[in-house]
């Protein structure tokens, strides 16, 4: 058995969700939708189960610190974008606005973090594992 899944989403935190919002929509070219709490980005071009991104306004939110630090906010997830061209998708959220994590771990991706602190990986096509 398992769910039967009609979308799935996940959601960001963000002390400034308009700017993260924003960050987002350029990156992946979806289409936001401003609520009052929260902003939803959807791929309006896709087909199938419907995935969407939405990013909550949350007013005392702590950046996470990535890698783990004792005693500081730990990631609880990161978004990982499969990318035909690794070092062309890392120039473009770069231009977004993200930055490139000074540690990484292996020289196959990149590790980087959006405007609000979250990690994001930017990764080739098909992994090893696959």
């Amino acid at each position: 058995m398992a769910l039967d899944l009609v979308g799935w989403n996940v959601v960001l935190d963000s002390d400034h969700a308009d700017e993260l919002s924003a960050f987002y929509e350029k990156l992946l070219g979806w289409t936001r939708f401003k609520g009052e709490e929260y902003t939803v980005l959807v791929n309006l071009e896709q087909t199938g189960t419907p995935t969407w991104l939405t990013i909550q306004q949350v007013d005392d939110y702590v950046p996470p610190v990535w890698p783990a630090t004792p005693d500081e906010q730990q990631q609880m997830a990161h978004l990982d974008f499969h990318v035909q061209d690794v070092e062309e998708g890392v120039r473009y959220a770069l231009s977004c606005g993200a930055s490139i994590s000074e540690y990484q771990y292996d020289d196959r991706w990149r590790v980087m973090i959006d405007p609000a602190g979250h990690p994001l990986c930017i990764l080739p096509p098909i992994m090893p594992w696959m």
